[in-house]
């Protein structure tokens, strides 16, 4: 794996850490890398989301792709799913999306993706990241040989197509009325596309924070803040509230009283509609759950137990899109997901929260029940999750220091099968996340906060 660029994408403060240059140079490294397995000038597909620095970054972005040769295709405002989706359904060699998730307005993610519409691999990061540097020989190309930029005004209406193609509504539906629906747009990536998408499917539909300007992109609202969102669909008596973060890849559900359902939550209803489909298919099409569904470690141990007892295997992996979706490719999976709310479909190459959401509605729809009695399929276990900072030195090495892994053990132990303990480093920053899963929430509260406090006190002594 390249130590500079990486699947997960290149994340930092825009403008000062994720500067011009720096996407100048990588255009330009990207074009001519690409453009060596190509025969023509290769064509690359460019969205953002509307956070304020993304079109200065665009622009230099672009730049460098021309002088190495190849031809940027603008898509403008789009989620990086809805990129990855327009790539594998058209003619381009790669793309790159501009976006932060859910990260506020002066961050951003750079994210490049394969022709396929998956993130490119690491053998491709690595060969564009041998011709980053300043000094690397690469010729630029001008006249004839100097590429160009083509502004695709339209790429909006055609990702809702190809969404829409996936989502073909059933001829029996058992709603005798539209389902009021409101939807948090995060002021993000989503905020001109969820309206016509979910009118199409036949819903009322109610917008909240859809009015981005530039530096209010996931500001207290969307999946970091659901409370609005919560608060709104009992107002309103909606039946289901879908909240999304500001690239659009994410989304969270609430139900029709305020309850919040999570990923794993989703993801079960989602399992449950895929066996009632196969219980009325024709005899002899291929049961897609019997090779069972992705989902990761932090998954919660009641949808663990929902699928053992539906008989849908779970295959597991770690907490990360990439791990996801290789598993799901690897093994013929029609689904995946985590409790965050990235839910992964095999025939959309990236998380996208818009085909979450309308798949949920159809659901919905089909079945006449709400997303609430939809949702009791599976009995949630609470869970309770604490983040340690420790001093860089202490990195990797906790995890062979005695005392912490011994205390961890111990509470392990004291738990039992009434639960379990996840501790584990994040990858992005010197910090260690503790996650705690049982029934009991008071006593895997009071262990979260004491494997906090042993490791607090044991890195900090020296």
């Amino acid at each position: 794996m390249s130590r500079f660029l990486r699947q997960e994408g290149l994340r930092g403060i825009a403008i000062t850490e994720i500067t011009c240059e720096l996407m100048l140079r990588l255009g330009r490294a990207a074009a001519q890398a690409i453009g060596r397995t190509s025969n023509h000038p290769p064509v690359f597909y460019i969205s953002h989301d509307p956070r304020r620095a993304a079109e200065a970054l665009e622009a230099a972005l672009c730049a460098g792709i021309c002088a190495g040769g190849g031809i940027a295709h603008t898509l403008g405002v789009l989620p990086s799913s809805g990129l990855a989706l327009m790539l594998s359904a058209e003619d381009a060699e790669a793309g790159i999306a501009l976006s932060g998730g859910n990260l506020p307005y002066e961050s951003v993610c750079v994210r490049l993706f394969a022709k396929s519409g998956l993130p490119m691999s690491s053998e491709q990061l690595d060969a564009i990241s041998a011709l980053m540097p300043s000094n690397a020989a690469m010729p630029l190309k001008s006249h004839q040989n100097c590429g160009y930029i083509a502004r695709q005004d339209d790429a909006s209406r055609r990702y809702l197509r190809l969404l829409a193609a996936r989502l073909s509504t059933p001829t029996d539906l058992k709603q005798s009325k539209p389902l009021r629906i409101a939807l948090d747009c995060a002021n993000g990536a989503v905020s001109d596309l969820a309206e016509p998408l979910f009118r199409h499917l036949g819903a009322e539909v109610l917008l909240l924070n859809d009015h981005p300007d530039g530096m209010n992109i996931n500001r207290d609202c969307g999946v970091q803040s659901m409370s609005q969102l919560i608060q709104f669909v009992k107002d309103y008596n909606c039946s289901a509230g879908f909240a999304f973060d500001g690239n659009g890849g994410r989304c969270l559900a609430v139900d029709e009283s305020g309850e919040l359902l999570d990923g794993d939550r989703m993801l079960a209803i989602l399992c449950e509609e895929q066996l009632a489909l196969q219980k009325d298919a024709p005899a002899g099409r291929p049961d897609v759950m019997q090779r069972g569904v992705a989902a990761t470690v932090m998954s919660n141990l009641g949808f663990l137990r929902y699928a053992k007892s539906r008989g849908i295997p779970v295959q597991s992996t770690q907490p990360a899109p990439q791990f996801v979706l290789d598993k799901m490719r690897n093994l013929g999976l029609a689904l995946g997901g985590d409790g965050s709310g990235y839910l992964y479909f095999s025939d959309v190459p990236a998380p996208d929260g818009l085909m979450t959401a309308a798949r949920l509605l159809q659901v919905m729809q089909r079945t006449g029940k709400s997303l609430g009695t939809l949702s009791n399929v599976m009995e949630y276990d609470p869970q309770v999750a604490v983040s340690v900072k420790i001093p860089q030195h202490w990195r990797e090495i906790w995890k062979n220091d005695p005392d912490i892994t011994g205390f961890i053990s111990a509470c392990e132990a004291e738990l039992g099968t009434e639960g379990r303990i996840l501790v584990r480093e994040r990858r992005d920053d010197a910090s260690i996340r503790i996650m705690l899963e049982g029934r009991d929430f008071r006593r895997i509260n009071s262990y979260a906060f004491a494997i906090e406090e042993a490791i607090k006190s044991k890195t900090s002594s020296k």
